[in-house]
């Protein structure tokens, strides 16, 4: 009976965790999607600072626009304090520590300032935003609900809820979380994260019903006629892909070798992305529309040549010198221009009833390698469409694009961005606790401090009636001076320690990681190693190797048992 009571008790958690999650990111997704649609509708409709050349009528209200959202942007992170901006990476990250939740502040700041930039009609996108404030809010959930759940489901449940309502796909928002950000699968966490996937989707339908975002018609070739051609074509779209990624980063890596202000730097990209769009405005914002149209086929080749080059390009820009936002949506764009692109082609060769299939496939091979999240993207595809054909189709241009990236490039944008900071998710959550866990909490004060002028003979008996064989020499200050052991302590006799001890110590540092301080025991032979502030040199503590050991056990044992919850 208490066994039942338990399990009805974890049941009605898991509905009230995810059901309030996917409340509020229902409410959240759908209100922050909506109001950057209503500012771009503003933004087009504006004939602010509209002039006439010749016989064209050129508006450069998208300057302004963005201006005002550079202004957003600054205000919000020098008012708030903030270092830099998260994103799905923080995410991916937060969902493999132990300790390490993310910040709720910059989490909600990183949001509002996406917001400005895609709503000013900058060329970011809106989903990544959403997932990481769908983690967040994940986190900030666990502070008030109390259960045996670990942050990670609480964070998985976010951004699922996220991926849900923002594409009407609630299963591919359950394997996007698990895929992409949590990276294993778990009875215990699908029970959760599918929960509050459902009803994000099912609480967006209700309570902000609209059509589909992309426009796609569900009739489609055979899937002998289209595969050969998506086979022959993915190795184009991995390319693509990753010019895209190598450009988000060349941006960025060359925005931080400037010297100019970091504040300045968003109103360049927003004078500059502005300027780009009174000629293209198809670049600007989140382009769904434009998206839609080049599904429907109607771009000619030069303008589809022209949209994909300068989208490529304005992302880089916008999101290298500090106007935020996602890749994601801006990924789905370079797709479908790159698909749309040699479907104009295959269509001049004859083959026009594929030219549509080929986009939606080559829109998610592109952002399936910039996310890391193939099954996702297959599976958006699936739930937008309603096709197995369409489904099918993308499925072999996504694996065929993603094995292509992965090995040329890496596993997906988010994980070269944790790289960049010296975040190897590859190697695990074991791996990653080791490197993030210092030495310092582990020190022990069980241990014989002695100053330079005590005797060996003094010494021994000091040794003899606290167990130990050896110990260290402290300055008055507290500083580490050097080490001795019986040994030494016997051939000094009355001498002072001083004379005798190892002034070079094999030695670890308070801020040292698990597997850093590992690497150097494996050189060690003695009884236990001092533990020392850097910055100071003053001693810790000490540490024994097999303490060391057993700590190392530890931290490797939560680490594993938090992917098996």
């Amino acid at each position: 009976m208490h066994r039942v009571r338990e399990a009805l008790v974890e049941v009605f958690i898991i509905f009230l965790v995810g059901g309030l999650i996917g409340a509020v990111l229902a409410v959240v997704s759908n209100l922050f999607v909506m109001g950057v649609q209503w500012f771009g509708q503003q933004r087009e409709a504006s004939d602010l600072l509209s002039f006439t050349l010749g016989d064209q009528s050129l508006s450069f209200s998208s300057v302004l626009f963005l201006w005002a959202a550079a202004a957003v942007v600054v205000f919000i992170k020098t008012g708030l304090g903030i270092r830099r901006w998260a994103g799905p990476a923080d995410s991916m990250y937060a969902a493999h520590q132990v300790h390490q939740p993310l910040d709720i502040k910059t989490g909600f700041a990183s949001t509002l300032a996406a917001f400005a930039s895609a709503s000013g009609g900058a060329s970011v996108g809106q989903y990544g935003p959403i997932v990481h404030f769908g983690a967040t809010m994940g986190i900030w959930f666990k502070r008030f609900v109390s259960s045996r759940l670990s942050h990670e489901i609480y964070l998985g449940c976010g951004v699922a809820a996220a991926i849900s309502a923002g594409f009407n796909a609630p299963i591919a928002g359950v394997i996007f979380a698990h895929e992409a950000i949590l990276r294993h699968f778990s009875v215990r966490a699908i029970a959760p994260i599918t929960v509050a996937s459902v009803s994000a989707s099912t609480l967006s339908n209700y309570w902000f019903p609209h059509s589909a975002t992309f426009e796609i018609a569900s009739v489609v070739p055979s899937l002998a006629e289209v595969v050969p051609f998506l086979v022959i074509l993915s190795p184009f779209f991995a390319l693509v892909a990753i010019v895209f990624m190598l450009s988000i980063r060349y941006a960025t890596k060359t925005a931080a070798s400037l010297k100019t202000s970091p504040l300045v730097l968003p109103f360049v990209a927003a004078t500059i992305c502005g300027l780009v769009g009174v000629w293209v405005p198809q670049i600007l914002g989140l382009g769904i529309n434009s998206i839609n149209d080049m599904i429907a086929g109607e771009f000619m080749l030069s303008l589809l040549i022209t949209v994909l080059v300068a989208k490529i390009l304005m992302t880089a820009l916008c999101l290298g010198f500090g106007l935020f936002g996602g890749v994601f949506s801006p990924s789905l764009f370079v797709g479908v221009a790159a698909g749309a692109l040699t479907g104009q082609i295959l269509t001049l060769l004859g083959f026009a009833d594929i030219a549509s299939v080929i986009s939606v496939a080559a829109m998610a091979a592109i952002s399936s390698a910039v996310i890391g999240a193939p099954l996702s993207a297959v599976l958006i595809v699936l739930e937008l469409t309603q096709s197995y054909q369409y489904a099918v189709a993308a499925m072999m241009a996504v694996m065929v694009c993603t094995l292509i990236t992965n090995r040329l490039f890496g596993n997906s944008y988010f994980d070269r961005q944790l790289l960049d900071r010296g975040i190897d998710l590859g190697k695990g959550r074991e791996a990653i606790a080791l490197a993030h866990q210092v030495i310092g909490p582990f020190a022990s004060d069980d241990y014989i401090g002695i100053s330079a002028t005590m005797s060996g003979n003094d010494l021994q008996q000091k040794m003899k009636s606290q167990g130990h064989t050896e110990a260290y020499v402290i300055s008055d200050a507290g500083k580490l001076l050097g080490k001795v052991n019986i040994y030494l302590a016997i051939e000094a006799a009355d001498n002072p320690m001083g004379e005798f001890m190892d002034s070079r110590p094999m030695t670890l540092y308070t801020d040292e990681s698990l597997d850093a301080a590992m690497v150097k025991v494996s050189q060690f032979v003695g009884e236990s190693l001092p533990v020392v502030t850097k910055e100071t040199g003053a001693l810790h503590g000490s540490i024994a190797e097999g303490a060391l050991f057993q700590a190392v056990i530890d931290v490797q044992a939560e680490a594993r048992n938090l992917e098996r919850i």
